[in-house]
């Protein structure tokens, strides 16, 4: 069946002398690997259109009974230039590509995940500060849509809702039940991490704001590092392939932060 679909690049690999295998994540079939025959060729009809964060219309032969589908076209749909010549933003959106191709499973359709993967690189490319952000809340949210919403509003133990009253200036976070304890369970907790409130406050943030106004927010350094530490552990503890964005740590031990 020759069909069309908007798509993102997440991953694409070198197969044989001239051709690639691409991973997208597309509008109508979730993941999927395809073939583009001939994409190594100088002569490609392909082009730049198979990068990674590339966001294109893709013309696929998809049969069900395949597991790799064959890609007879990719044009793109709008280019985000940032995102290739800033390392910043290369950094956060190949880290975003990485999360969704470990995270999410094949042709598994959601066409919200796919508003998010766009929306989010959009802004990460036309962004002018605290670019940092848009991960953390691709990542808050991208967990919520895969059946790992971390609790916010309330105590994972006692099941008091979190606020100022029952909060310290330091809270545990509990990546086994994906949530945070208030002070007095806190207390009484047997494995102690500890986390900055401001780290708490700033993540109920991020989860709460538009995507067009996720950078308004100025995050301090050590605070991101915080938010990085707590994220990559509940990722770790919770998913079956280990996520290392190895970009990222660049990024983070860069100070770029800042």
């Amino acid at each position: 069946m020759l069909t069309k679909t908007e798509a993102v690049v997440l991953r694409s690999l070198r197969y044989r002398e001239t051709s690639k295998i691409v991973t997208l994540y597309t509008k109508k079939f979730g993941k999927l690997n395809v073939v583009a025959k001939g994409a190594m060729l100088p002569t490609s009809k392909f082009g730049a259109s198979l990068e990674p964060m590339s966001y294109i219309l893709a013309v696929l032969y998809k049969k069900e009974t395949r597991e790799i589908q064959f890609l007879s076209q990719a044009d793109l749909i709008k280019p985000f230039l940032n995102l290739y010549s800033n390392f910043e933003k290369m950094a956060l959106g190949l880290s975003i590509c990485e999360i969704v191709y470990k995270l999410i499973k094949f042709e598994e359709e959601n066409p919200r995940i796919f508003k998010l993967i766009v929306d989010t690189l959009d802004k990460l490319n036309v962004a002018e500060k605290n670019e940092i952000n848009l991960l953390w809340f691709f990542i808050i949210h991208i967990l919520e849509e895969s059946g790992f919403k971390i609790n916010f509003v309330s105590c994972i133990l006692c099941g008091e809702k979190l606020g100022d009253e029952n909060l310290s200036e330091k809270i545990i976070f509990s990546s086994d039940r994906g949530g945070f304890l208030c002070s007095k369970c806190g207390a009484g907790a047997e494995a102690k991490i500890y986390y900055s409130i401001v780290t708490f406050k700033s993540l109920v943030w991020l989860e709460r704001a538009k995507v067009e106004s996720v950078t308004n927010l100025k995050i301090p350094s050590n605070i991101n590092n915080e938010i990085h530490n707590l994220l990559m552990e509940y990722m770790r503890r919770h998913l079956d392939e280990p996520i290392n964005l190895k970009s990222l740590e660049v990024f983070i031990n860069s100070g770029r932060t800042k």
